[in-house]
């Protein structure tokens, strides 16, 4: 992009006259037209080149040769402007080796951020942990999510490499207190405390009741032998959504095929089936997490 200085701080004349006299008379052009010709009179036209052209225009009325001198001393005063010298280029980001994740992993991540963010957090580190980087529009935007948690923001870092401290350098609104660092371009850049290495690397915890906790680690049998039943036979409600979302959301990946089965095997006239429907939705969202970031 380039600057413009004026050739009025160089040139002592613009269109045959002083620049100032110039100015004050575009100035009182400007007033005359915030009031209107009706209750004050259009300036006397300027001696000189622009003169001539508002008076070989032959216009009789105040308002029409008003115009006149408008566009003549508007045409003037662009043509008064110089480019001035092409701003520096802005440097690019460093180069990253990793391929960008696919155009479907960032379809599902918008889904993600709609409908399903307790999930945002896993989609994330399987971008990191399977070789991937963040796109740099999809990185703008975790950037901003993040807001003050420094973990989430230090993991967005290292899944983004050094367009991160890029766009940080370039937008420092979005910096807000948080981390910047670690990302695969180079070295750490911490505006707060650093996070380890364990917290970004693993998903933050969710609130699962304690007789529910060992199905965190169960296989997909024990799984389904245990919590499906209880959606058979009615036992769970839109009290019990918050606790089963969680634990949808962090049982091992396996399971996710059979827990979609059976969840959309439950008669619809039980009284958990719009949880099981519910449900189901987050583990097909989750199953397609995975599978477009494999």
């Amino acid at each position: 992009m380039n600057g413009s200085v004026s050739s009025r701080q160089a040139a002592e004349t613009a269109g045959g006259m002083p620049v100032s006299e110039l100015d004050a008379h575009w100035q009182e052009l400007l007033t005359v037209a915030l009031l209107g010709t009706d209750r004050r009179d259009p300036p006397s036209p300027l001696v000189g080149p622009v003169g001539d052209v508002v008076t070989d225009a032959v216009r009789h009325e105040p308002s029409a040769r008003m115009l006149a001198d408008v566009a003549t001393c508007a045409a003037v005063r662009r043509a008064a402007f110089l480019p001035g010298p092409p701003a520096d280029r802005l440097a690019p980001p460093a180069h990253d080796p990793r391929p960008i994740c696919p155009p479907e992993a960032v379809t599902t991540w918008r889904d993600l951020t709609d409908h399903w963010p307790v999930l945002v957090d896993e989609w994330v580190l399987t971008v990191l942990h399977r070789g991937w980087r963040l796109p740099a529009d999809v990185t703008v935007a975790l950037l901003a999510d993040s807001g003050r948690d420094p973990v989430r923001r230090a993991r967005v870092v290292r899944a983004a490499g050094p367009v991160a401290e890029w766009v940080l350098d370039h937008l420092p609104s979005l910096r807000t207190g948080g981390v910047a660092g670690g990302g695969s371009g180079g070295g750490r850049r911490v505006d707060r405390a650093t996070p380890s290495d364990a917290e970004v690397l693993s998903l933050p915890p969710l609130v699962v009741p304690p007789d529910l906790e060992p199905l965190l680690a169960a296989d997909a049998l024990t799984f389904s032998r245990r919590l499906l039943p209880g959606f058979h036979e009615g036992r769970f409600g839109a009290s019990h959504r918050p606790v089963l979302v969680h634990l949808f959301a962090r049982c091992r990946v396996e399971v996710l095929p059979v827990a979609a089965e059976g969840l959309a095997a439950v008669d619809p006239s039980s009284p958990s089936s719009g949880l099981a429907h519910v449900l189901a939705d987050l583990v097909r969202a989750r199953t397609r997490l995975h599978t477009t970031l494999a």
